[in-house]
C-alpha cells in the first residue's frame, strides 16, 4: 500500500490495464476529494450522491479509456473527464432526460410511452411522468436509487457491483426489487 502511494496516476492506469484490483480503489481515492468538489457545484441541480457516482463514473471512463502514449498527464484527463460526466447528468436532468426514465423503467408489462400527438396526450404523459418521478424520490431507498440509475446509463452488473463495493447478486436482488415496487406503485388502483 504504502508503494502505491508513490505510484504516479499513469503508472496506476497501467496497473488497472494489467488487471491489478488495487490500481482502482487507489485511483478512486485519489480523486474522491475532486469529485466531491465538483459535485457539490451542482448539488442544487441533482442529488449530491448522484452527482458523486456520476463523478465516479466519469473517473473510470478515464482510467479505461487513457493511453500515456497521447502525451497528457492522467490527472488533466481525469478532471476533464469527471466534468463532463457530471454536467452530462446536470443537462439531463430536465424533462426529457425524465422521458426517457419513463420509458426505459426494466418494468415487466409496462405501457409503452407514445409521442404526445395532442394536447391532451402531452398532459397525460406529463402526469404519468410526475407519479413515476415521485415513486422513484419516495419508494425506493438510495441505493435502489443508484442502482436503477447506473443499470439505465447502460452499467452492467459487474461494474455496478465493483462502483458500489456489493456483490452481482447484490444488484440483480436490487433491480427485482426495484421492479415491483415502480409496478406496485405506478399501477396502483
Amino acid at each position: 500500500m504504502d508503494s502505491d502511494l508513490r505510484k504516479t496516476d499513469e503508472a496506476l492506469v497501467e496497473l488497472y490495464h494489467q488487471r491489478d484490483g488495487a490500481a482502482l480503489p487507489e485511483l478512486m481515492n485519489r480523486y474522491l476529494p475532486l469529485i466531491h468538489k465538483t459535485a457539490l457545484q451542482y448539488q442544487n441541480v441533482l442529488d449530491f450522491d448522484d452527482l458523486v457516482q456520476e463523478g465516479c463514473i466519469g473517473l473510470l471512463d478515464a482510467v479505461r479509456s487513457f493511453h500515456r502514449d497521447n502525451h497528457t498527464k492522467f490527472s488533466t484527463y481525469a478532471v476533464v473527464c469527471i466534468r463532463n460526466r457530471i454536467l452530462k447528468a446536470v443537462e439531463k436532468n430536465n424533462s426529457k432526460k425524465v422521458r426517457f426514465l419513463t420509458e426505459s423503467l426494466p418494468l415487466e408489462d409496462a405501457e409503452t410511452a407514445s409521442t404526445p400527438d395532442t394536447p391532451e396526450q402531452i398532459f397525460i404523459d406529463k402526469e404519468s411522468l410526475a407519479d413515476v418521478m415521485e415513486a422513484v424520490n419516495t419508494v425506493l431507498t438510495p441505493l435502489e436509487r443508484k442502482i436503477l440509475f447506473s443499470s439505465l446509463s447502460g452499467l452492467d452488473y459487474q461494474t455496478i457491483a465493483e462502483s458500489l463495493n456489493i456483490s452481482p447478486k447484490s444488484v440483480d436482488n436490487a433491480l427485482q426489487r426495484v421492479r415491483r415496487k415502480m409496478k406496485k406503485s405506478i399501477h396502483r388502483p
